[in-house]
């Protein structure tokens, strides 16, 4: 395994973390301005997760085996919400979340070929 998918491994876990617990946060904190979107946050976090699976799985094909997981997620953060009792489940957030994964795709190939020589030069490979 390479340094790049072990470091974006890492990440994945952390950012599952991070969303989690900010999705099942009876109060999280919140950004001012357009950030404050809930939507867009659902589909800037999709996307980033999108981003680092990519990474995370080289050796997986750009494929259901990627992105059913991601959206999987999604669904099971709104069925949590809605069993928690002070959040609720939203299928606009589902479909949001989808979007960034959909957003993300669309981008790929653009997107590393920017990042993976960025990476390769940062990790001396």
């Amino acid at each position: 395994m390479s340094a790049a998918a072990r470091i974006a491994k890492v990440l994945l876990v952390i950012a599952i973390g991070v969303i989690l617990w900010l999705a099942l946060s009876a109060n999280p904190p919140r950004a001012a301005g357009l950030l404050d979107f809930d939507k867009l946050n659902h589909l800037g976090a999709f996307f980033v997760l999108a981003l680092l699976t990519d990474y995370a799985f080289p050796s997986v094909a750009v494929s259901a085996l990627k992105l059913l997981p991601l959206l999987s997620f999604g669904l099971l953060v709104e069925v949590l919400q809605y069993c928690i009792g002070y959040r609720y489940f939203e299928w606009l957030d589902v479909m949001a979340d989808a979007a960034g994964i959909v957003l993300f795709w669309l981008v790929r190939r653009t997107l590393r070929r920017r990042f993976d020589p960025l990476i390769q030069k940062t990790l001396g490979v």
